[in-house]
């Protein structure tokens, strides 16, 4: 845990477990909701989001939604509310992982990959990419991390979206990725 930051714990739906992990203090507001899908519920996704209350507030939902202009900075917790629970719990998977990568570079709207990895964190393995891009206007930067419960992927994306002179900007992806080292699941029964 940074100076800057607070421990919190959140409680995932069904059987998914605890999950502890570390937020900047700044982070004051939570909500969680479903973002339906139009292809049901197969694809239907509880969120759960983290953010300072003097942002905008925007909830994903349905095949079109308000996308947020500038200012943004939150961590959005997200996984599908259709459970399989299948067999392969945390393994590393370097399918997943080039599946992953694939889908951000094949979405035009993605920032551009800095790097990727697959790292342990507390007896877990994530898929872990880092997006940026910037120009004259605005800087866009995206720390995306995907582990697995019971075969059920448990996504934490970090986003930042500002003007260039934001503060908060030039070290966003170093402190996303020390707040990522302090996730902690307690997998469910």
């Amino acid at each position: 845990m940074t100076e800057d930051s607070k421990s919190v714990q959140l409680q995932l739906i069904d059987s998914l477990g605890m999950v502890t992990f570390s937020i900047p203090i700044k982070y004051d507001t939570s909500f969680s909701w479903v973002h339906y899908s139009d292809c049901g519920k197969p694809c239907d996704e509880q969120k759960y989001r983290f953010q300072p209350k003097t942002l905008p507030m925007l909830k994903e939902s349905g095949w079109i939604w308000d996308v947020a202009k500038d200012s943004v900075e939150r961590l959005t917790i997200s996984h599908v509310m259709h459970f399989p629970f299948r067999e392969g719990d945390t393994a590393k998977n370097f399918g997943r992982h080039s599946h992953l990568k694939e889908q951000i570079l094949a979405n035009p709207d993605m920032p551009s990959i800095v790097f990727d990895t697959i790292q342990r964190i507390n007896e877990r393995y994530y898929s872990v990419i880092a997006m940026e891009k910037a120009d004259s206007s605005k800087i866009r930067a995206t720390v995306l991390a995907v582990t697995t419960i019971k075969g059920n992927e448990i996504k934490f994306q970090y986003e930042l979206l500002t003007t260039p002179n934001g503060s908060t900007s030039k070290d966003f992806i170093k402190n996303s990725m020390k707040l990522l080292k302090t996730i902690r699941i307690n997998k469910g029964i």
